[in-house]
């Protein structure tokens, strides 16, 4: 009778234990784990933009000034070379801009000569490019290249003005030629040395 008691008892207990429900676990805190950074690699920063004269590039618009003037060189040509045995003129037009290209070269790597319209806006600069010129009829008379650069940015704000000139004679006698071309290259000789000494 006993054993049967403490059968009972303890499969009451057994149940009990089995139904009755599990505390819950006891909270344990853990340390919030630091969020995995990358190691600080030093960007390369971006060239500054250029500004002033430090452009790469320039556009070369041509005054009204300047086209008559290499009209009026291409005229004398024709002038010269239409009398009896002239042979050829020592007069070149096309050199003025040639050497105009040449001097830009020195200080910028893109130079474009606009032939007509208006130019481009962009980061470049835009230089208003006025000629003047005279060759000599006779001897002892002086050839004449003169010109003025006008340096402007995208703003069209003026940044720097060069004017340049170089003269030669006309050599006696007459038949050695006008020697314009001394008076061009000493032109764009001063042109060049002004315009590398800008800032």
């Amino acid at each position: 009778m006993r054993t049967q008691s403490l059968k009972a008892f303890g499969l009451a207990i057994l149940v009990l234990v089995f139904s009755a429900e599990r505390a819950p676990a006891p909270i344990v805190e853990e340390p919030t784990p630091r969020p995995v950074t990358k190691p600080k690699t030093e960007s390369k920063s971006a060239p500054a933009a250029e500004a002033g004269m430090n452009s790469r590039s320039v556009q070369v618009v041509l005054t009204e000034n300047t086209r008559a003037a290499i009209l009026y060189l291409r005229k004398r040509v024709q002038e010269y070379e239409s009398q009896p045995l002239a042979g050829k003129s020592d007069v070149h037009p096309d050199e003025i801009l040639q050497q105009l290209r040449q001097a830009l070269g020195t200080r910028f790597n893109n130079v474009s000569i606009l032939d007509g319209g208006s130019p481009s806006r962009g980061e470049g600069l835009t230089m208003i490019f006025d000629l003047q010129a005279k060759v000599g009829t006779i001897s002892f008379t002086t050839n004449t290249v003169s010109f003025t650069a006008t340096f402007k940015n995208g703003a069209g704000r003026t940044l720097q003005t060069i004017s340049s000139s170089g003269k030669s004679m006309v050599p006696y006698p007459g038949f050695f030629g006008t020697q314009f071309s001394k008076a061009a290259s000493k032109t764009f000789a001063d042109f060049s040395q002004k315009l590398n000494a800008t800032r």
